[in-house]
């Protein structure tokens, strides 16, 4: 039996500036041909994910960081904040002066009032990381926290870090992720309920699949994909990934800009 191999989307297939390597495309279209399958697991929201990723190629999509999942073309899981908790939630970031953006996978959204201080922001960031602002994916303004359904996860931008202050109310009710962004002036990250992880959409994958964790191999950069490397056979680390993620993956292979994904595959003998 083949391998079941996920992968992370922004610093492990696609670089930062928009960037994917021949190599990388390489490695995940040889390892199909060769009888693995190869899924991705990324915090994008399931309509963000680009379409030169989505025509690399692959057998199945978590996205949301396990909120949408999809395996051969079939939707197999979709879990998101309860409307009380997202609209509580969102209460106390507006308190706290955030600018938030609501995603599901349909699409995404900013409140009205926030809008021109979320532009400023996108704007800056598309800057940091030499991405055309005329091709991105910018949310949908709405006026009322009620237009918006089912969300999978938020993604926050504030003067401090809240993780502290939603600790202290909610408990861990919340999975809270650094986002690694090239954007010093405010803190980023991304909220999603304590039910919705990377390595909750790799279980539901196996069990779709009917195999065992240890054909499982998961290669990410980020401290929000430590859960999904711990939890399969083999996990992998990319070079330019944390300190964090590299101490607990079983290998680290090189950056992402030194083909890194196609030598993790030769080392594993994916290619």
């Amino acid at each position: 039996m083949g391998k079941v191999i996920f992968l992370d989307v922004d610093g492990t297939i696609r670089n930062f500036d928009g960037t994917v390597l021949p190599s990388s495309v390489e490695a995940i279209r040889k390892a199909r041909q060769n009888g693995h399958e190869v899924i991705l697991n990324t915090e994008r929201l399931y309509c963000h994910i680009e379409k030169k990723i989505r025509d690399i190629g692959f057998d199945g999509v978590i996205a949301s960081s396990g909120g949408y999942i999809e395996y051969r073309g079939e939707r197999i899981g979709h879990k998101y904040f309860t409307q009380l908790a997202y609209i509580e939630l969102m209460k106390d970031l507006i308190d706290q002066h955030c600018v938030v953006e609501m995603g599901n996978n349909k699409e995404s959204y900013v409140l009205k009032e926030s809008w021109e201080e979320y532009c400023r922001i996108y704007t800056e960031l598309c800057e940091g990381l030499g991405v055309d602002i005329s091709e991105a994916l910018l949310p949908r303004p709405v006026e009322s926290l009620l237009e918006v359904q089912d969300v999978e996860h938020l993604i926050v931008f504030s003067q401090e870090e809240v993780s502290q202050e939603i600790l202290a109310k909610w408990g861990y009710s919340f999975h809270i992720t650094n986002l690694r962004l090239p954007y010093t002036e405010k803190w980023a990250g991304e909220i999603t309920p304590n039910y919705i992880t990377k390595a909750e959409g790799v279980r539901q994958i196996l069990k779709a699949k009917e195999c065992g964790r240890e054909e499982a191999v998961a290669v990410g950069d980020s401290d929000g994909d430590i859960e999904m490397i711990r939890y399969v056979g083999t996990g992998v680390a990319m070079g330019n990934g944390t300190p964090w993620v590299k101490e607990i993956a079983d290998y680290v292979t090189a950056p992402i800009d030194e083909d890194g994904l196609w030598k993790a595959f030769e080392h594993l003998g994916l290619v």
